[in-house]
């Protein structure tokens, strides 16, 4: 499945490239953190068990927010065509 971003203005399309690199970092984060708790990569710092815990949580949030995410990243960027910043994700 791929997303689009398509101008409410003018019309133009773009792929969403964004959408891959959130499941990267979403993906790898909940990985991280058990890896950081398990080979002891925070020991000694006292805040060991807080640290690994939000790695963990921040990548299952980036996973279960990554169409809001690129809709907050998306109206930063502008359209090439029109130079409006009016986008809406389409899922094809």
């Amino acid at each position: 499945m791929a997303v689009f971003l398509r101008c409410k203005k003018c019309g133009y399309q773009e792929e969403a490239n964004m959408d891959l690199w959130l499941k990267i970092i979403g993906g790898t984060l909940p990985a991280g953190g058990m890896t950081a708790w398990v080979t002891y990569f925070f020991a000694g710092t006292g805040l060991a068990l807080p640290i690994c815990a939000a790695m963990i949580a921040g990548g299952i949030g980036i996973l279960i927010y990554k169409n809001q995410i690129l809709k907050w990243i998306s109206s930063n960027y502008k359209c090439p065509k029109c130079n409006k910043s009016n986008w809406e994700l389409v899922e094809i």
